[in-house]
């Protein structure tokens, strides 16, 4: 009797616990991000930028461009089991004519994403020096 109310207690510390490992690794696997910015009220430049993010245990990392060099971008966060995110957009600015009142090249920037993801997609947006979104698909 002891032993299968052992059983029956580990069996049921499993389910629960795969059930948040579940949850944490809902949105794993590598997802297509494209980032647009459009025109800017100060005249300056729209971009596009396309790149792939790793999502793992719930995880996100991307980046675009060279690590720490002018135009490179990487994008970082939690989705949360219901899909939201709040992500961190941090980079270095490339070339003027693209950044808000002309930032010189190599500045670095930081702005934060909120996000929502589903099971094949997924939006965001930072809207700090203009309204730029983001899309996920896998």
């Amino acid at each position: 009797m002891r032993r299968a109310f052992g059983l029956i207690v580990g069996l049921l510390g499993a389910v629960v616990g795969g059930v948040a490992t579940a949850d944490t690794g809902l949105y794993d696997g590598a997802w297509s991000v494209t980032l647009d910015c459009p025109r800017s009220d100060d005249g300056a430049l729209p971009f596009s930028y396309a790149f792939t993010a790793e999502v793992k245990d719930g995880v996100l990392h991307g980046e675009h461009g060279q690590t720490g060099e002018p135009g490179w971008l990487a994008l970082d966060g939690r989705i949360q089991p219901d899909g939201a995110a709040d992500l961190d957009a941090r980079g270095i600015t490339g070339v003027a004519a693209y950044d808000v009142e002309g930032a010189t090249r190599g500045v670095p920037y930081r702005h934060p994403v909120t996000a929502h993801f589903a099971a094949t997609h997924g939006a965001g947006t930072w809207t700090t020096t203009r309204v730029c979104t983001f899309s996920f698909e896998r």
